[in-house]
């Protein structure tokens, strides 16, 4: 069995209309089939440096850590998860202390953080693993489910479409803030056809099923699928900025062989 199954994918990074800076950013590693998006935040430019930071530490550390069954002793061993789950679950401890202890050299005011979003196949199983504010969606045969619950403030308001406030959207958990950190993980089995988003949370507060099921049906027109995805990806910002978004959005779109 391949142990590729996203056979394509697309990502859309924008500042959005009114914020001087991104601190947005996503990373693909297709070849390792790992893909995800971090959202900063900090004084004086720390934002963007920290959700770059989380990104490149998760990847160094997976690409690093596969096929290695002791990468894990530094840390943690959950018998719940499996090798490929206990490798992500991981690689945000060690991006967490990373930042951590980079922080601890600056001041308060320069210090950042990061929510972050990872998504790692190995064949058909996938599991993810998130910190904060970031979201990820399940698209399958049009139908739409979400995987995660978003660890935020909003989220924990239970606010609903179209009721997003922004002055509550900050994370209740990030990386580079304590020493301690509890990923939220989740594993699945996909299927041909499932589409697979992440997003940070300047697009999907935004979003109703109807908008993901709008958007789901530009990857079955005629275009190539590459094309497709730009196209969907394009659509999403779109949406999230006519429904009043103003602050820095990310997505990336998967889709499954």
């Amino acid at each position: 069995m391949s142990l590729r199954v996203v056979r394509a994918y697309g990502a859309l990074c924008d500042a959005g209309p009114q914020r001087p800076i991104n601190e947005d950013a996503y990373i693909a590693v297709p070849e390792r089939q790992l893909f995800g998006v971090a959202d900063g935040f900090g004084g004086q430019g720390a934002g963007p440096e920290a959700a770059k930071k989380c990104l490149a530490d998760v990847k160094f550390f997976v690409e690093n850590g596969l096929g290695d069954s002791e990468v894990t002793l530094p840390f943690v061993y959950r018998s719940y998860y499996t090798a490929g789950a206990n490798l992500l679950f991981n690689a945000f401890l060690h991006a967490n202390e990373q930042l951590f202890f980079d922080n601890q050299k600056k001041n308060i005011n320069t210090r950042g953080g990061a929510s972050a979003l990872f998504v790692f196949f190995e064949g058909k199983h996938m599991t993810l693993a998130n910190v904060g504010s970031n979201h990820a969606v399940l698209v399958r045969k049009g139908r739409v489910q979400g995987l995660i619950k978003p660890r935020s403030y909003n989220a924990s308001r239970g606010v609903f479409a179209g009721s997003w406030n922004p002055k509550w959207a900050f994370p209740l958990m990030a990386l580079g803030q304590a020493k301690d950190l509890e990923p939220e993980l989740m594993e699945l089995s996909v299927e041909r056809g499932d589409v697979i988003l992440l997003s940070t949370d300047g697009i999907y507060p935004y979003l109703t099923e109807a908008d993901y099921s709008e958007c789901y049906s530009i990857l079955n027109s005629r275009d190539a699928v590459d094309i497709a995805i730009q196209k969907q990806n394009q659509r999403l910002m779109q949406i999230g900025q006519q429904k009043g978004n103003l602050d820095n959005s990310t997505v990336i779109t998967l889709v499954c062989e």
